[in-house]
């Protein structure tokens, strides 16, 4: 009789645990791209012109997925830096759109072992800094 609740109930804890780990690395994955999404975003922010902005924004978002310890197969950073153009004394902001496909090594039914993460988050820009 034992053996029979145990043939019964192992596989259904086993899935729940299987289920847990994959919940906790999609939160884990979720966090670190939101967290890139808002460094970059500060990092834009800071910056004078809109190149020199693309260019940090990018730089750190991918040395933030790095280090999260993430794997994303491939990932993109959209950078929407118009507010450094605006004049000084207006009010301005800088976004930024990281978007990470990651793999998580471990996969269940209805939850693949792959998916698209995206986050975007804004910062603003210093209105009485001089601009370029």
């Amino acid at each position: 009789m034992v053996a029979v609740e145990t043939a019964l109930i192992l596989p259904i804890l086993l899935g729940m645990v299987g289920l847990l780990i994959v919940l906790a690395s999609s939160a884990q994955a979720s966090m670190a791209v939101a967290s890139a999404a808002s460094q970059a975003a500060r990092a834009a922010s800071l910056e004078r012109d809109a190149p020199a902005a693309v260019t940090a924004a990018r730089t750190i978002a991918t040395s933030t997925l790095t280090e999260s310890g993430i794997e994303c197969r491939s990932h993109t950073v959209a950078v929407n830096a118009g507010g450094l153009n605006a004049p000084l004394g207006a009010v301005a902001s800088v976004s930024v759109t990281v978007t990470c496909t990651v793999h998580f090594g471990v996969g269940l039914p209805g939850f693949p072992d792959t998916r698209t993460l995206s986050a975007t988050k804004t910062s603003p820009v210093d209105t009485y800094r001089s601009r370029r």
